[in-house]
């Protein structure tokens, strides 16, 4: 008992750490999207042969928006399918935030932070690149006038709130952002107790990370199909996971790589080409196990 109690009160201090920073970066994040709807901004640096580099670059801003709306320009033909999934690729939904404030009060995440962003984004450009050059498809043409893709759709789980009064700005600069940092916490507690529990009361420490060790080969493929639940509790687990040490660089890339939140749910919603989307998941998928395998084999063999 007294073990668990002890579990119970790193897990809760742990969570706490976190939450001013989280905070914080979600109402930034709100402040950025109020402004300016992401279609109409999305929509503006899609129209160019560089979209892959745009799709990746706005991926890498931690928030599960992007890839919704990237999704909803792919079922409207006006991005590729590489561009689509270079979006996929750079997007960690909420790994970054975490890892963040993680890093002020460790300062080894820092490297580990760096090299998830900056691994993330040349992969999602070069796959990005490589399959629009395959396609070899037009897409419509983007005009700056044009009304917002699917405007009408807000049941996507999308984080984008309008402001349209100092009581929207409240709710969407203040209470939003607070609902939302709390959510995440309350996946960080679980995770962290559930893990806690496990190492300190069944397993034991030195037993886990001997069978992480011995199986690092399978890393990538058990994050890859963790990465695939479009849920943030997903990227939760996986960060943990990875910052805490008990899961390599490379799995926690083929995860997070994998990893878009809603936008894999978003792709199937409106039930219209099924095959390609099917197509699509299984392409992100497939070269998310290759990037978390080829990293993995770089680190065991150097």
């Amino acid at each position: 008992m007294e073990k668990f109690l002890d579990v119970l009160k790193d897990s809760a201090l742990d969570s706490l750490k976190i939450l001013p920073v989280i905070f914080l970066v979600y109402v930034l994040i709100e402040f950025m999207e109020s402004r300016e709807s992401e279609e109409k901004r999305l929509k503006r640096i899609f129209g160019s042969r560089f979209s892959p580099f745009f799709g990746a670059a706005i991926g890498v801003i931690p928030q599960c928006g992007f890839s919704v709306v990237a999704t909803k320009l792919y079922q409207g033909g006006y991005i590729l399918a590489g561009t689509l999934i270079a979006v996929y690729i750079a997007t960690s939904d909420e790994a970054l935030p975490i890892m963040f404030s993680r890093a002020l009060t460790e300062p080894a995440v820092w490297e580990k932070l760096g090299l998830i962003i900056a691994i993330k984004f040349v992969y999602a450009c070069i796959a990005g690149f490589a399959i629009n050059a395959l396609i070899k498809k037009d897409v419509k043409e983007i005009k700056e006038g044009e009304d917002d893709v699917d405007e009408d759709d807000d049941g996507d789980g999308c984080c984008h709130h309008k402001i349209t009064g100092k009581r929207d700005a409240l709710k969407t600069l203040l209470l939003h952002p607070l609902i939302h940092s709390l959510k995440i916490i309350a996946y960080v507690f679980i995770v962290s107790l559930s893990f806690g529990c496990l190492v300190e009361l069944a397993i034991g420490e030195e037993r886990l990370a001997a069978f992480l060790s011995s199986s690092v080969w399978f890393q990538p493929l058990f994050s890859g199909l963790v990465g695939l639940i479009p849920n943030c509790a997903s990227s939760v687990l996986l960060t943990e996971l990875f910052c805490d040490g008990y899961l390599s660089l490379g799995g926690a890339l083929s995860g997070l790589a994998v990893n878009s939140g809603i936008g894999l749910a978003v792709l199937f919603k409106s039930g219209e080409n099924v095959k390609n989307s099917i197509l699509i998941v299984l392409g992100t998928f497939l070269l998310a196990l290759v990037l978390g395998y080829g990293v993995t084999a770089v680190s065991v063999l150097f």
